[in-house]
């Protein structure tokens, strides 16, 4: 069970961002949770990022609860030839983590403050098989389950969607009506949505489970939310075993010594990350450094 004083830190800022995802029915996917439904899965995976997030990124996900977004199988090539989907790209890590969630294409989750992940309910309906989600009323359908495991929840997500409504100009009258949520109150509604969100993950465990692990065992591609054809996969507690730099995309062909620049800099900035070796080479060589390590292009 998530505590109460775990939300309580940066109060009105870290609340409104987990509150995004909670007004919008999202479904917090957490490794705690997630381990109960799974247990251990290590998996090896595939990541692509560009030179900036090694510093600003990486670093914050390794061997942490963390989670990144990553995958075993790509049939458009983009992946495959060292692109990214948010960024340029240019790095290909062979990674190793824990999964959290086992997609067939792209999951759209989104991340909170805290690194916790949030998927839309329509998007887990399709993973898992449960029609229960379809259509444009997913999220009614799992927020009216959530009521029957917290009696509270319903009426405080009531008044504090309420209190967004109000207007500078409201009456002195409304505004007593409907008075604003302090960072306590609206900590202590993220604390129970997440608990009753994990209770229905656990709920649904058997199904998730089967789900999710046959996502792994046996990847294959959709396609109902995204233009690339690879299954994402969110991984926490991730340790980088080999990296590979796509000259391609991090070099200047027309100055090579500003690109023996970016190349050495690039090597500096992973090596305390990657436990095997740093490769490089041009984006035709990609495919195959995923292929030797069990991936699918």
């Amino acid at each position: 069970m998530i505590k109460l004083k775990d939300l309580l830190f940066e109060k009105v800022a870290h609340s409104k961002k987990s509150l995004e995802w909670v007004s919008l029915d999202y479904i917090p996917m957490n490794p705690k949770t997630m381990k109960q439904i799974l247990g251990d899965t290590p998996i090896t995976v595939f990541h692509n990022l560009n030179p900036d997030s090694i510093k600003n990124k990486l670093s914050k996900v390794i061997k942490k609860k963390k989670s990144i977004s990553t995958y075993t199988t790509d049939t458009e090539g983009h992946l495959s030839m060292g692109g990214g989907v948010q960024t340029s790209g240019g790095i290909v890590l062979e990674v190793e983590g824990k999964v959290l969630v086992a997609g067939t294409e792209d999951l759209g989750s989104v991340p909170d403050e805290s690194g916790r992940r949030w998927i839309h309910p329509s998007t887990f309906g399709k993973i898992v098989g449960m029609n229960q989600f379809d259509g444009g009323a997913g999220g009614l359908y799992f927020r009216k389950h959530l009521y029957n495991f917290d009696k509270k929840l319903e009426d405080m997500l009531f008044k504090y969607k309420t209190s967004l409504l109000k207007a500078p100009t409201d009456s002195a009258e409304d505004n007593a009506r409907f008075p604003d949520y302090t960072g306590k109150q609206k900590a202590e509604l993220i604390k129970r949505y997440i608990d009753a969100s994990n209770k229905f993950l656990l709920k649904h465990k058997n199904v998730i489970k089967k789900s999710f692990m046959n996502n792994v065992n046996n990847p294959t591609i959709t396609k109902f939310m995204s233009k690339y054809g690879y299954n994402e996969l969110l991984v926490y507690n991730v340790k980088v075993k080999n990296a590979y730099i796509v000259l391609d995309i991090v070099g200047d062909p027309n100055d090579f010594n500003q690109t023996e620049k970016t190349l050495k800099q690039i090597q500096k900035d992973l090596k305390p990350f990657v436990k095997g070796k740093i490769y490089q080479g041009f984006a035709s060589g990609v495919k195959k450094f995923i292929k030797q390590r069990g991936g699918k292009v």
